[in-house]
């Protein structure tokens, strides 16, 4: 081979490695930005049941003492009751749609649905105890209470396990 030809499979070598680092660090930057959007969406969750003036009421009042908690029962909670377990049953949508994992779901949000689903004036008479009305509501508080000793805070990731292979194999396709 000529020095030519010698300097042009260098720059063909060359052009590859960068190719090859350029296509390596979009996938890599991906990869993060989905970690990213979803640590963000989780906070947006978190925001969400804490920020919002009707379920951080309801919220407060589960905690709260007896004679408080008796405000549950009042008729114009009725709507704000509804508002929060469908809070909930979407959770528990998006754990069943792989979206985020059960026991980040439960970590961050099982204790709440728990502690409403057992409380006798949140599930008084105008909120029905039926699985029919509110069956998605009580399979996610019930899953709480299944797996609440057993959930381990330092092992809790916010995607899906199936998920986080799903996207790995997606954004990683050199099998590195």
């Amino acid at each position: 081979m000529t020095q030519a030809e010698w300097l042009q499979s260098i720059g063909y070598g060359i052009a590859t490695v960068v190719a090859g680092f350029s296509i390596w660090s979009y996938f890599y930057s991906q990869k993060k930005q989905r970690e990213l959007d979803m640590v963000k969406f989780s906070i947006e969750l978190h925001r969400r049941l804490f920020d919002d003036e009707d379920l951080k009421e309801i919220l407060n009042l589960i905690d709260g003492t007896i004679l408080e908690q008796a405000s549950l029962e009042e008729f114009k909670m009725g709507s704000k009751k509804r508002k929060f377990i469908t809070f909930f049953e979407e959770m528990s949508l998006l754990v069943r749609a792989k979206f985020i994992s059960e026991d980040f779901a439960l970590y961050m949000f099982g204790y709440y649905a728990m502690q409403a689903k057992d409380n006798k004036h949140f599930m008084n008479d105008d909120m029905s105890d039926e699985r029919v009305d509110f069956g998605i509501f009580f399979d996610f508080a019930e899953s709480y209470r299944a797996k609440e000793s057993t959930l381990n805070p330092s092992k809790i990731l916010i995607t899906h396990p199936s998920l986080i292979t799903k996207l790995k194999n997606r954004l990683n396709p050199f099998g590195n």
